[in-house]
């Protein structure tokens, strides 16, 4: 299969960074602040920012990946010419629920392109459709093994588990599925089934700032929030505007850091009283998670990964399990042993 690099959609960021960069304090960012030659400019917000829609911001599973020590690129998967006739017909035949012959042609793909992996997962699909699980659960281990970014694979195992009555394998795979496409609807839908089954929280809520940062002129930046989320607003604000800080910082521009996520939220937390926590449950999740030392966790499931959903391509698969250790015991409220 010729390898086509996948060029990350994303035009805010070049690559990120899970640092451990000292933090500033609110105070010492105000300082600054005021000591700039930027003018901010800051205003209540009159209307509620509303929930983004980022039904559009779905991954597909066109993609897999190599991982070589700490270096990991992606790639889409290119069919050869002499192989898509024959996978363009078990596809067909797969949608007309011909699954017998579909098995058939997919096994005949994978024969001619092992590194089809995807197929892998169809394959996986066929038995479990004609009820043979135990065979389904074997192709969606092996497409995980080839290819671990296969959010299908994860997904349709969980619902193997779920049939096979093994409800705690089926959360953890379901959970790394929803990782590996955050906003898809279909996968939410399905942890939140799983998640009932289990006993566990499946409140819906979105990290949501209440605010709207833009440039109204040269070195002018204008504010706006509501009280609560004001500190919050401010240290992102700097931070976009203030370049020379983000490089003092060891962040280039474009690139996204935890360590501007940490100074924003350590403000917020720093303004926040008791009534704020019980009215909002993103701010109950973020103190939880300050508790049980998973704040970087946080930022990469709650803020970057809706925004940029593609970035769960570019994890280790170490990053990738605490991530999902996040989402249990802080979303799902289910004690990790």
């Amino acid at each position: 299969m010729k390898k086509i690099l996948l060029i990350l959609s994303l035009s805010l960021f070049t690559s990120y960074s899970i640092s451990a960069q000292k933090i500033h304090s609110f105070s010492e960012i105000m300082k600054m602040m005021t000591n700039s030659p930027v003018n901010y400019q800051v205003e209540l917000l009159k209307n509620p920012a509303p929930v983004p829609d980022r039904n559009n911001k779905v991954n597909y599973n066109d993609v897999y990946r190599e991982v070589n020590g700490t270096s990991i690129r992606s790639y889409k998967y290119s069919i050869p010419g002499n192989v898509k006739p024959i996978y363009d017909e078990a596809e067909k035949d797969f949608s007309n629920n011909k699954i017998l012959k579909a098995r058939e042609l997919y096994q005949k793909v994978l024969s001619l392109d092992s590194s089809l992996y995807q197929v892998i997962t169809y394959i996986g699909q066929t038995y479990e459709m004609s009820g043979n699980y135990e065979e389904a659960m074997k192709w969606y281990r092996q497409a995980i093994d080839k290819n671990y970014i296969d959010y299908m694979a994860h997904w349709f195992l969980a619902d193997a588990y779920m049939k096979k009555g093994e409800v705690k394998k089926a959360v953890d795979e379901i959970t790394m599925a929803q990782i590996l496409n955050r906003n898809n609807v279909r996968i939410h839908n399905s942890l939140k089934r799983i998640y009932q089954a289990a006993k566990m929280d499946t409140t819906s809520w979105t990290f949501n700032p209440q605010m709207k940062i833009d440039s109204i002129g040269v070195n002018k930046v204008e504010i706006a929030s509501d009280k609560l989320w004001l500190p919050y607003a401010l240290v992102t604000a700097f931070w976009k505007f203030e370049l020379k800080y983000s490089k003092s910082m060891g962040v280039e521009k474009g690139q996204l850091s935890t360590t501007q996520s940490k100074e924003a939220l350590a403000a917020l937390i720093g303004a926040l009283k008791k009534k704020d926590y019980r009215k909002n449950p993103e701010l109950r999740a973020l103190q939880l998670a300050i508790s049980n030392k998973l704040v970087t966790e946080y930022i990469l499931y709650e803020i970057w990964l809706p925004q940029y959903p593609q970035i769960a391509y570019q994890f280790s698969k170490s990053t990738l399990n605490d991530l999902r250790n996040y989402v249990i015991s802080i979303r799902g409220g289910k004690k990790l042993k």
